[in-house]
């Protein structure tokens, strides 16, 4: 690889005796590596082997760091085009930064942060620690890659997560003290991804290496001061340089002296099957008390706008670029009216499980718009900061009508509808319904009195919702996810 010439110098005189081991790693293949869903109704480790199997996986060969992670060939697999990937039984993510999350490791019940979180694949790694329980704020600055993100915790069938879209700085505003554990994936010059991602070289430069330092800092200071006492807060970067990682993490605790270093690690390309990663993970003086904590804790502004910071302002600006504020939904409580309680129960009456129908009913349901969330066993205060995802998406409320979410569809199993069919992965109509084709099945797959919505399953895990009448299924598919994965 043509490795930037200033980049080689500096990590020459780094890495001493250990360069020729570095420089070697570069002509290797990447590394590539997936983890399992434990979220996903129906998987447990017991099918881990025979869904790699089935996706051409021969080797079994798990992550040593990441619970649930397991390497692939690239050349023999493509998971990232198979039904499976498509409804949520696994993330395809770069090994090493499996790393993070797995050292952060927070307890079911907590309230996590995940403050620079898309695409996602650290935030539903930490949603798998959680089991559903607690809360998950997942933030990203940009708006293109929020909706990423938002998207990802909706296909991995998250129900637990608020995905919101603001900077660092007014979340600190907003949560003072609020989250048990927060991990700080830090935006950085992205020395460790050259082998992965060849174009990170193109933006690379001694300057920007300090930028990024900087811009670091002022993100895992407002982190801080989300932490509450006796908590524990992880910062990661997939960078080598010591700038954006040891040198940052000695500056801030010098000057935040409740702060002690648990740990601290390389992840080196030329030592492990990864890419290069950075991971120190820091302790908050205090007692956590986490068993006696104050579940319904409430975060400190109630204002329905919160003031930023002059100094937040200027900072973050540049940072805002891909940010379109016309486009951010403000929580704002909406009561049901009584069409729409009415269509909601016809619709858990006829489809879903008394159980499960109870969840839904007993929770915080949040109306956005048409929108109906089922917002975390947790109170939250989202009013004044920009929410893209308030919990588990319900449906939407069309006229006198209620339409079940596809995000609502992943979350479900067999035993928690009354209305389910489903079909092999092999099946050439699954791959049909990915690409939005309805389903003909024959007289003997199906109760010929079958009608109205239906869970649609493949081997066993939920897929999505369909439409029957007259032993045709109508697709539906979220239009904006649909594709050939034939």
């Amino acid at each position: 690889m043509n490795l930037p010439v200033e980049f080689k110098e500096k990590m020459k005189k780094f890495l001493g005796d250990e360069w020729e081991d570095f420089l070697y790693c570069y002509e290797n293949n990447k590394y590539q590596a997936l983890r399992f869903n434990v979220l996903k109704k129906g998987l447990d480790s017991s099918k881990y082997e025979a869904v790699l199997n089935r996706l051409g996986i021969r080797e079994v060969t798990p992550v040593d760091w990441a619970v649930n992670g397991y390497y692939y060939d690239e050349e023999t697999a493509r998971p990232g085009k198979h039904p499976y990937h498509e409804i949520g039984l696994y993330y395809i993510q770069e090994p090493s930064a499996m790393s993070a999350a797995s050292l952060l490791e927070p307890r079911p019940g907590m309230r996590v942060l995940d403050l620079c979180a898309a695409p996602g694949g650290k935030s539903t790694q930490l949603a798998s620690y959680l089991g559903q329980k607690g809360l998950l704020v997942s933030n990203e600055i940009n708006n293109s890659r929020c909706r990423i993100l938002s998207s990802n915790i909706e296909r991995m069938g998250v129900r637990n997560a608020v995905v919101t879209n603001e900077d660092s700085g007014s979340l600190a505003e907003h949560f003072p003290g609020f989250f048990h554990a927060v991990l700080v994936d830090a935006p950085c010059s992205g020395e460790g991804m050259f082998r992965k991602n060849p174009e990170a070289m193109n933006e690379w430069s001694p300057e920007q290496v300090l930028v990024c330092a900087k811009r670091q800092y002022e993100i895992i200071c407002n982190a801080s001061a989300m932490l509450m006492p006796g908590g524990d807060m992880v910062y990661s970067t997939c960078t080598f340089s010591q700038e954006e990682n040891e040198d940052l993490i000695e500056k801030f605790l010098s000057e935040h002296q409740d702060y002690t270093l648990v740990e601290q690690k390389r992840i080196m390309p030329h030592k492990v099957h990864g890419e290069g990663h950075f991971v120190a993970k820091l302790h908050r003086e205090g007692v956590l008390n986490f068993d006696k904590a104050d579940a319904s804790c409430i975060c400190a502004s109630n204002n329905d706008s919160v003031k930023k910071s002059e100094k937040n302002q200027k900072s973050e600006k540049d940072k805002k670029s891909g940010k379109d504020k016309s486009s951010k939904v403000k929580a704002s409580k909406g009561s049901l009216s009584m069409d729409m309680e009415k269509a909601l129960d016809e619709f858990l009456s006829d489809v879903v499980s008394e159980d499960m129908a109870q969840w839904i009913k007993t929770g915080r349901l949040e109306l956005f718009g048409e929108q109906l969330y089922r917002l975390p066993d947790v109170d939250i205060n989202l009013r004044g900061i920009h929410v893209l995802r308030a919990g588990l998406h319900i449906g939407e409320f069309k006229k006198n009508r209620f339409e079940p979410s596809f995000a609502l569809a992943l979350t479900l199993e067999k035993s928690d509808v009354k209305k389910y069919v489903e079909l092999p992965c092999e099946d050439m109509r699954t791959l049909g319904y990915f690409n939005g084709q309805s389903i003909i099945f024959d007289g003997d797959e199906i109760d010929p009195k079958l009608k109205g919505w239906c869970l649609f399953g493949i081997d066993g895990f939920s897929a999505g919702w369909g439409k029957i009448a007259n032993g045709q299924m109508k697709n539906h598919y979220p239009k904006g996810l649909r594709r050939n994965l034939a």
